[in-house]
């Protein structure tokens, strides 16, 4: 019986090895950009260690106090040459942002993703979930009091807009964007200005294809991703 040869038992490990998941290339953008090259905490232990074993990060020599627990959001590992060279090859991370609205539950508390029932949001929601249907990008909330939300994060319900005296702040929402691995990608604003105002602290080169346009405009925008037939010949992210 023929054996494979050597090069033919190793394109498996190398084919996994020119894979990496969405969130494990996310990290380490993340950590590229980083000043201390450390790889976001949100990053599965799983998928860390796989980045390890590539060679692509390493883990930090401190060993972490056990009464932190397993969620601190400590790092534990650092990103290497090799990674950085790796990060360099990868396509950077794509989040699309919708606004929080005034509308909201009628619940002193509930996860993002049941908080915000404005239709402005509803609609922006909408595109943005369209448009990232096939899963090549992020969809988060933008809440003018508490920043970059997913849909599973537990809120207070409050009123506030963005631009108005409590908007979260730049240092908060740089904090947060690192958390979430997503402080190095390329982000779309499908809101208003001032939500747009607020991303650009953190990243000055976003797209924001809603720039000039009346609220209606806006809204045929929405429609025409999350409904394609009405091709109103707005321009696309």
């Amino acid at each position: 019986m023929n054996r494979p040869s050597t090069a033919s038992r190793s394109r498996p490990a190398a084919a996994r090895a020119s894979q990496l998941s969405a969130s494990q290339r996310a990290g380490l953008h993340a950590a590229a950009v980083h000043g201390e090259g450390h790889i976001p905490a949100c990053l599965p232990a799983n998928e860390a260690r796989q980045l390890a074993e590539l060679g692509l990060i390493e883990a930090l020599g401190a060993c972490l106090d056990p009464r932190f627990g397993p969620l601190t959001r400590a790092p534990s590992y650092r990103i290497t040459r090799a990674g950085r060279s790796r990060a360099r090859r990868e396509p950077l991370p794509q989040v699309l942002l919708v606004p929080c609205s005034m509308g909201k539950a009628e619940a002193p508390a509930a996860p993002a993703g049941e908080m915000y029932v404005g239709p402005y949001h509803v609609a922006a929601r909408k595109a943005a979930a369209a448009a990232a249907a096939d899963g090549s990008a992020q969809v988060l909330t933008l809440s003018a009091k508490f920043g970059l939300l997913r849909d599973e994060d537990r809120i207070l319900h409050y009123d506030l807009r963005a631009g108005q005296n409590g908007t979260v702040s730049a240092y908060v929402l740089a904090r947060q964007a690192r958390f979430l691995g997503v402080s190095a990608a390329r982000v779309t604003v499908f809101a208003g200005r001032s939500y747009a105002d607020l991303a650009a602290t953190i990243w000055p080169t976003l797209e924001h294809p809603l720039r000039g346009l009346g609220i209606g405009q806006q809204l045929a925008f929405f429609a025409d991703l999350y409904r394609p037939s009405r091709r109103s010949g707005l321009p696309c992210p």
